[in-house]
């Protein structure tokens, strides 16, 4: 048997649950599913059925020739210190959250060389979070050895993608946005921003760009009519603000892009334009 060991402190509040959504809980399930949402972002390249394929070689799948998972996770301690925070600032509700400043160990063990799983692991802690909000920065982790320069991000990406992409203007971009499938959210650009001293500022300025830039590109719930029928399609956000911390205590937010798709018969679709583009530049441009 194969593992390593990643030491990790909470950076922002975590909101993380089981089956009770009122009382945090560490899930290795949702550390997983993470791990799966970043590793096809990066290899959006892949024809659909190459993509299914490899994902189900590492991920598992119901398919009883494939089976389960390659790899298996544990997270200590599974109790930590929990608080109400406020998720957006100009509403008044809370959630329960996990403490910033608390440290966990996750440990991934497989019959396989566990590299590959570590360098996919790695990328989904720097790039996203764990639980709710972790598009608008909550839910970040550090682990130990981690290094937020580029060119660190850039080498972990290609990785574990196919060696699609590169560093252009001081950010991490497509070499050749025409090998990817236009249908598909896979990661377009990253970037990292100018430093903040708490990480309660940078979210608070997180949470100020949202609500200065309401926008559907940003993100919308679905809507129902009064018989409960749904009007329009939900569209998860195609930001991806995730917190990075530094050697001398400084958060920094870091912004994935990913592309912007809609189903297939979505009004949204046809709506999309320049300005909406142009929103989401704004947006970004408001935090980095």
């Amino acid at each position: 048997m194969n593992s390593f060991k990643l030491e990790c402190e909470i950076i922002t509040p975590m909101f993380l649950a089981g089956s009770n959504i009122r009382e945090p809980e560490l899930r290795p399930p949702s550390l997983k599913g993470i791990m799966r949402y970043w590793w096809r972002a990066v290899n959006g390249n892949l024809p659909l059925k190459d993509l299914k394929e490899q994902e189900s070689n590492i991920f598992g799948a119901s398919n009883e020739q494939i089976g389960k998972s390659k790899f298996n996770i544990r997270i200590q301690p599974k109790k930590l210190y929990a608080h109400g925070y406020n998720p957006i600032p100009y509403k008044r509700f809370q959630f329960e959250g996990f403490d910033p400043g608390q440290e966990i160990s996750i440990t991934l063990t497989s019959y396989h060389e566990v590299g590959k799983f570590e360098d996919i692991l790695k990328l989904s802690l720097i790039l996203g979070g764990l639980g709710r909000r972790t598009r608008r920065g909550f839910g970040s982790l550090k682990f130990s050895d981690q290094e937020i320069e580029l060119e660190n991000i850039l080498e972990l990406i290609n990785r574990v993608g196919s060696g699609q992409y590169h560093i252009d203007n001081n950010r991490i971009t497509l070499k050749n946005k025409s090998c990817f499938v236009e249908s598909y959210p896979y990661l377009s650009e990253v970037m990292i921003g100018n430093v903040y001293p708490s990480w309660r500022q940078l979210l608070d300025k997180v949470a100020k760009a949202s609500h200065k830039y309401c926008n559907d590109s940003l993100g919308s719930a679905a809507q129902c009519d009064k018989q409960g029928r749904q009007k329009t399609d939900r569209l998860s956000s195609p930001l991806y603000v995730s917190v990075i911390k530094n050697r001398n205590g400084e958060y920094l937010p870091i912004i994935s892009t990913l592309n912007t798709v809609f189903n297939k018969d979505s009004t949204k679709r046809a709506n999309f334009s320049v300005q909406d583009k142009l929103v989401q530049d704004k947006f970004k441009e408001m935090i980095l």
